[in-house]
């Protein structure tokens, strides 16, 4: 079994951040409480004014494939759209669970 380790680089429109920020709290929260999910959790960039990464830590394929069908997930894909400057740029690692 591989744990999967997912980094979202999102960059958001400077004059949407706070409905965003406001919007992402839903979609954090719906994801901890998947059963697949070990982490997920939004980060802004110090450094990039309106740039965040979501990191998450899902325990197997099967977990994130189950996240993707979520209505939180898929909803938050449609709001996006309106919010993002560009799409995310998501980076997917495997990992050997420690």
């Amino acid at each position: 079994m591989k744990l999967i380790i997912i980094h979202a680089h999102i960059k958001v429109k400077p004059d949407c951040r706070l409905d965003f920020l406001e919007r992402t709290k839903e979609l954090v929260k719906q994801s901890q409480a998947e059963e697949g999910n070990i982490s997920y959790k939004l980060y802004e960039d110090t450094e990039d004014s309106n740039t965040f990464v979501m990191v998450e830590e899902w325990k197997d394929e099967d977990a994130v494939a189950y996240h993707f069908e979520t209505p939180h997930f898929k909803d938050f894909g449609k709001l996006s759209e309106e919010l993002l400057q560009e799409p995310p740029h998501v980076i997917k690692y495997d990992a050997a669970p420690q």
